[in-house]
């Protein structure tokens, strides 16, 4: 991942140094900016929520610092590097600093903007300005929704085009790139269950992720309508789990009954993403909703899933309280498979030689299953110190239905309460 920022860094300083030497008297207009939010999470359970977590407390979830520099040789060309450094996505100890974007820009017209390099497409509402805390008011932006996809920027290209109204304007985006993902992709309830059972999936395994997509907006002073198309491939580095299929041990219960063991492998998958967005603002009130649909086909232990919120703020003088709504649902198919994988008891028939498989086992089995069963509510307040600094305080309450990757932990039918308090900045 680092070999490839650099790479991408290196591409756009030898682009950026043949445009400026193929120009005479060229003069550089440069512009430096910072953000950073410094976030303090802690919850009611010792179990770990989004990796950190826990009634410890952390300031690992939220806290980042990032710098961005623009360069604008002419009208029509200009450049963008973007640095964040923040807690790791590859690991769970230490901090780390990534090249976000590194791209160059050209713009013919007003009507027209092509990109080629790191760069992050409107995905979503949010997501373009999802690391500067202080252009939202929510403590957080709702994992339920915004883990739609685990990455966001892409090292590839991006085409926008831009028609005028009297009093609105449209735009179209299409793009298209690829990005090395080493996301956490799951939890275990025993820790190291997978590898004794033989299984071994590394939570961290590296994946290749192929983007493609057409994002439509329109936008007005204020209303915001949003609609994405996305697909993407996604490349393990390792063989995955297909399915899990069921083998009748002869006998009688509790020494005989079903075995569920793995049908077939795959090392790839495609997902199929449909978004809808819409950012309403009417007087001193602010409406935010989102939905997402998954949609994958290749397997049924995926990351099929419907997701969404909705956010009703109101501003009061310097004061913007909120309440949140949002909801991640895996797909009916996975949700019927996983419940019935760890609900299954393990017959003592293959606790036994030749098998030797633990009493755990069908657990642990579904531990490599990608479910979502959750949803939050979040109310909290921000306070605009002005328009380059806010503190925000929020409680969250989350309730764990089926079960939730993003806890690490048997939390079934279980709710915890999460306590927020982030000062975000812009320089």
């Amino acid at each position: 991942m680092l070999a490839r920022a650099w790479l991408s860094l290196r591409v756009l300083l030898a682009c950026t140094c043949t445009l400026i030497t193929s120009q005479q008297a060229l003069a550089v207009d440069f512009a430096l900016t910072g953000f950073g939010t410094v976030g303090y999470a802690i919850s009611d359970e010792k179990f770990r929520y989004l990796r950190y977590i826990d009634d410890d407390g952390t300031f690992k979830v939220d806290s980042l610092v990032g710098v961005q520099m623009e360069a604008q040789f002419s009208p029509q060309w200009g450049a963008t590097l973007q640095v964040v450094a923040s807690a790791p996505r590859s690991r769970d100890e230490g901090i780390e600093a990534k090249v976000r974007w590194a791209f160059l820009s050209y713009r013919p017209d007003n009507d027209w903007l092509l990109r080629v390099g790191r760069l992050r497409p409107p995905f979503l509402v949010h997501t373009q300005n999802a690391e500067v805390g202080v252009t939202y008011d929510q403590a957080r932006l709702p994992v339920e929704f915004y883990s739609i996809s685990p990455v966001y920027d892409v090292d590839g290209a991006a085409v926008t085009k831009t028609w005028a109204l009297d009093d609105a304007e449209i735009n179209v985006d299409a793009y298209g790139g690829t990005s090395n993902v080493h996301n956490r992709l799951t939890s275990e309830r025993h820790p190291g269950g997978r590898r004794a059972v033989g299984l071994g999936f590394d939570p961290y395994a590296s994946s290749r992720i192929a983007f493609a997509g057409v994002v439509v907006s329109h936008s007005t002073k204020t209303l915001l309508l949003r609609a994405g198309v996305h697909r993407a491939r996604v490349k393990f580095d390792q063989q995955l789990p297909r399915t899990f299929e069921p083998t009748q041990i002869p006998g009688p219960v509790p020494f005989g009954g079903i075995r569920w063991g793995i049908e077939s492998e795959l090392d790839k998958f495609h997902i199929n993403v449909l978004t809808l967005g819409v950012d309403w603002r009417v007087g001193d009130w602010r409406v935010t909703g989102e939905y997402g649909r998954r949609d994958v086909k290749d397997a049924e232990i995926t990351v099929d899933s419907h997701s969404g919120y909705v956010t009703l703020a109101r501003a009061v003088g310097s004061w913007t309280p909120y309440l949140t709504h949002a909801r991640l649902l895996s797909g009916s198919t996975e949700r019927k498979l996983y419940d019935q994988v760890n609900s299954t008891p393990v017959p003592l028939a293959v606790q036994g030689p030749p098998f030797f498989l633990p009493a755990s086992f069908h657990r642990t089995v579904a531990d490599t299953f990608l479910v979502f069963d959750q949803y939050s509510n979040m109310l909290g307040v921000s306070y605009g110190f002005s328009a380059t600094s806010k503190l925000k305080f929020e409680w969250m309450q989350t309730k764990i239905g089926l079960r939730s990757t993003f806890v690490d932990g048997d939390v079934q039918d279980r709710r915890f309460n999460v306590f927020t308090l982030a000062y975000s900045f812009a320089f």
